[in-house]
């Protein structure tokens, strides 16, 4: 009975809860709510056992419990982190966890400082985000809390329990079972699932109107137009059509061939010039916007062709970025617009891209814990996901359909530097190229590559963009007419990456992977290693304030621009970053490049830690070594004289701060502010 008790007690995981006695109350209510775990496959160990442990020997014993722990609970709070058993710990049970040898679990019991300690970018239980002594129902929370202790344990423990043998690549008649479903499971490669390159297979998730773009391409005669943003599987969509229905299908009884061109292939192009002469069964046409205006008027003039005589031999299907579709529209009779298909393709939604991810995981047994963190980086582009489902993957070792369940908790950090490190090797010199352009003093390029990574699209509208940036038009017509094409015949290969027709005045970035790597770049440190020398065309003011001040922000918008519409000067603020950028960066890069800075002064801002802790310290540190004009704006009451700014000339009363005024007397008070700045503005520009 003794040899069964401890051969069974052997069998059981060793579970390791590390804790300070000062959380020993947490401890004991945690365990309570265990004891059902504890009785079945958990064996319990904990500090508490320190009481029999001579002084001298801890450090040794708390090696060997870590070293031999399956689980370690870490209750984390203010006096774990400042104690020494978690200083001798910490380091060996994360590197147990990183090698898949031990899960750690960390509670947050108590609020605690994370930044910069080794556990800042762990998931913490409760997932509510605040510590269990926070929560309106800590014993909900705890029970919560158990379950998901329950439930990793039990994973980890049948990971364990497999025979040795099962170690090896599954194959499909052995993975039967371990999906959990009790189906047979194909074993997939890594890369079968996540495609880097390629058609999807496992992971293609249909438009919504994909059903139609079928049945169109069914439809003899009828011509199709396809259009949308690069990287949202356009063209992965015609052939995955063209796959389902089969050729036959397509061609019908007369075997019509399936004919795919692109504009980006010279010999492509060379047929496509002597299209109507050659023209038999299906041809796709993609990349259309690439064709030079004058082929794609006469494909334009042939479609209006085919159009009007529906031939049952013949069809033509093109595929192209937003706007495509309109020219095609705009350039065709009213009644002859009706007798072809127009498909428009949008982003992924997020619903898609959740899809597309679930699949994957499905096929390779894993199980992502940061999909909503995926969803948001990848921006509804399907190319990016699989992008960074496949970096994730690799960095847990999980190149195959898994044996056991295995749970991706963390490693996007790592997964966007490999991601970025392969599309630096891609587009880095690309990017120093077209940015270089124009010489030392030039930024347009610089410019444009930053305003095209703020559009979700990848295109930039370049006659949109002068009519709304008119103190840059000048500088756009010509790097349009002077530099892109000075840049193609020294560089064509640049050509591959971007596309620039300064006959309908368009940028585009093709390829979703370069928004992406423009998104995380540092423009900054690009300006310094090609060399160019900060020398804005134009005055940039940065607008400093409280989040719960933006109602200011926004009053104080509406009354300068008029004057910023007339190209005196840019107005900045952290509403302009964009999703998914590098915000911190961003916002250091804009504090450096502004030669005169507003300050809304509230209570609010001068109780803000992140403002006077950071934005504030280096505003004052431009302007007293590069010369920044500081203007504070006392927006509410507050103690603006004992604050740093003192020094610096309001540009309102700060006995008569604007909350405080009546509505007319506020309007005027801003009105006369604006004009200040301008002043102010226009002065330092001269």
């Amino acid at each position: 009975m003794g040899d069964s008790s401890l051969r069974e007690d052997k069998e059981k995981l060793r579970l390791f809860v590390l804790f300070d006695l000062a959380d020993r109350s947490y401890f004991s209510r945690l365990i309570s709510h265990m004891s059902p775990l504890l009785s079945s496959f958990v064996r319990l160990t904990s500090p508490e056992d320190f009481k029999a442990v001579v002084p001298l020997r801890a450090e040794r014993w708390l090696s060997s419990h870590i070293e031999s722990a399956d689980v370690l609970v870490l209750l984390v709070s203010p006096d774990l982190l400042a104690s020494h058993v978690y200083e001798v710990t910490i380091s060996r049970a994360l590197e147990r966890a990183r090698q898949g040898k031990m899960v750690l679990i960390p509670i947050l019991i108590r609020p605690t400082v994370l930044e910069g300690t080794p556990l800042a970018d762990r998931q913490m239980l409760p997932r509510r985000g605040r510590a269990l002594s926070q929560c309106v129902d800590e014993e909900q929370d705890l029970l919560e809390i158990v379950r998901e202790i329950r439930a990793i344990s039990e994973e980890h423990w049948q990971r364990r329990s497999l025979p040795q043998s099962l170690s090896a690549p599954i194959s499909e008649g052995r993975s039967r079972g371990l999906a959990g479903s009790g189906q047979l499971r194909r074993h997939y490669r890594l890369d079968e699932v996540f495609k880097r390159a390629g058609l999807p297979t496992v992971t293609f998730v249909p438009p919504s109107n994909f059903e139609r773009l079928k049945l169109a391409l069914v439809e003899p005669g009828r011509g199709v137009v396809i259009e949308g943003p690069s990287g949202i599987g356009k063209t992965t969509a015609v052939q995955k059509a063209i796959r389902q229905l089969g050729k036959w299908e397509i061609g019908q009884e007369q075997q019509q061939t399936i004919t795919l061109l692109s504009a980006r292939m010279p010999a492509d192009r060379e047929r496509l010039a002597s299209l109507p002469d050659w023209h038999q069964g299906v041809v796709i046409i993609d990349d259309f916007h690439r064709l030079e205006p004058g082929l794609r008027q006469e494909l334009i003039d042939y479609l209006k062709l085919l159009a009007d005589t529906q031939p049952e031999d013949r069809k033509l299907v093109i595929i192209g970025i937003p706007g495509t579709g309109q020219s095609f529209i705009s350039s065709i009779a009213f009644d002859t617009a009706t007798r072809f298909d127009h498909f428009k393709m949008g982003r992924a939604s997020d619903k898609e891209i959740l899809q597309l991810i679930k699949q994957g995981e499905q096929a390779l047994n894993v199980t992502f814990e940061c999909k909503d963190e995926i969803i948001r980086l990848v921006d509804g582009s399907f190319v990016l996901t699989q992008f960074l489902c496949y970096y994730l993957c690799a960095y847990y070792k999980a190149i195959q359909t898994q044996l056991s369940h295995v749970v991706i908790r963390s490693g996007l950090t790592e997964a966007i530097q490999d991601l970025m490190g392969t599309l630096e090797m891609k587009f880095g010199l690309a990017i120093r190229q077209f940015a270089a352009a124009g010489g030392p003093y030039d930024q347009t390029g610089l410019y444009l590559l930053e305003v095209l990574s703020q559009n979700r699209e990848g295109v930039l509208w370049l006659s949109l963009l002068q009519r709304a940036e008119p103190g840059r038009a000048h500088d756009v017509e010509r790097f349009l007419s002077q530099c892109w094409p000075q840049l193609v015949a020294a560089h064509p290969e640049l050509t591959f990456h971007l596309f620039c027709d300064p006959s309908v005045g368009v940028l585009l970035a093709e390829d979703p992977t370069l928004i992406f790597y423009l998104r995380h770049c540092r423009f900054d440190l690009l300006a310094r290693e090609i060399g160019k020398r900060p020398a804005p065309s134009r005055q940039q003011v940065f607008i400093c304030y409280a989040h719960e001040d933006r109602k200011w922000l926004k009053q104080l918008r509406r009354f300068l621009a008029p004057i910023e519409q007339k190209g005196l000067f840019d107005l900045w603020d952290d509403t302009l970053i964009s999703a998914g950028s590098r915000w911190k960066e961003k916002l250091e890069d804009a504090i450096a490049r502004a030669g005169v800075a507003i300050v809304l002064v509230s209570a609010k801002l001068l109780a803000s830690d992140f403002v006077m802790t950071n934005q504030l310290p280096k505003l004052l540190e431009r302007a007293r070594l590069a010369g920044t004009l500081i203007i504070p704006i006392i927006v509410s009451p507050c103690l603006f004289e004992e604050s740093e700014l003192q020094h610096f000339e309001p540009a309102n009363d700060p006995q008569k701060p604007l909350a405080l005024l009546p509505k007319p007397a506020q309007e005027q008070a801003l009105t006369n502010i604006a004009r200040r700045i301008t002043a102010a503005v226009t002065a330092r520009s001269e």
